[in-house]
């Protein structure tokens, strides 16, 4: 086995040890959610929980590709943050905009433990596996995400938040074929 393939399957590995798929709520600043705003996400209405999980997915990708401009090594890595923290600042204010005409407030903005440990990874990594643990991780949040999008879309009702929502799913699939490529391309050019 190549050893760019052996640092894949490790980071998939390291992944997977992390734990279920990220999933409440979001920051840039990467806070902790506490215990207070973990019991009343448990409490809080269908549609308020898929903002805060849907912002969670954003500003970790906005943080993640932060981190990735810095410590990509790869062209293609690099490129692809890039063009990441630009869609996902855009896309966390449009899903600000639709929650508050929904009448919710703005998420809160803190990352669960699952998002902050996949950061925590990013920064910790060594140069030769970034960009492996950089593409894992997107596939890995952005099939989570596509399954919170496709549970909103069927089983809301109609709203503007829905309507917003159904208008995304796509994109949201669409980045688990980007995130794969990025990998081969991570990989290939390594």
């Amino acid at each position: 086995m190549k050893l760019r393939e052996a640092v894949v399957l490790t980071a998939l590995a390291v992944l997977a040890a992390c734990g279920p798929s990220p999933q409440s709520s979001s920051s840039e600043a990467s806070r902790r959610a506490t215990p207070d705003e973990a019991s009343s996400a448990q409490t809080a209405t269908p549609a308020s929980q898929f903002v805060t999980r849907a912002a969670m997915f954003e500003s970790y990708q906005i943080e993640a590709a932060r981190i990735a401009q810095q410590s990509g090594q790869s062209n293609a890595t690099k490129v692809y943050a890039a063009a990441a923290l630009a869609e996902h600042q855009a896309t966390l204010q449009q899903l600000v905009g639709a929650a508050q005409a929904a009448g919710m407030p703005a998420p809160s903005g803190a990352l669960d433990q699952n998002y902050n440990a996949y950061l925590d990874m990013l920064r910790h990594a060594n140069a030769q596996a970034f960009d492996a643990t950089y593409a894992s991780q997107q596939a890995l949040a952005y099939m989570s995400a596509s399954g919170l999008y496709d549970s909103f879309t069927s089983t809301a009702p109609d709203s503007p938040l829905k309507q917003w929502a159904q208008s995304q799913s796509q994109h949201v699939h669409d980045g688990i074929t980007a995130a794969r490529q990025l990998a081969s391309d991570a990989v290939a050019g390594h």
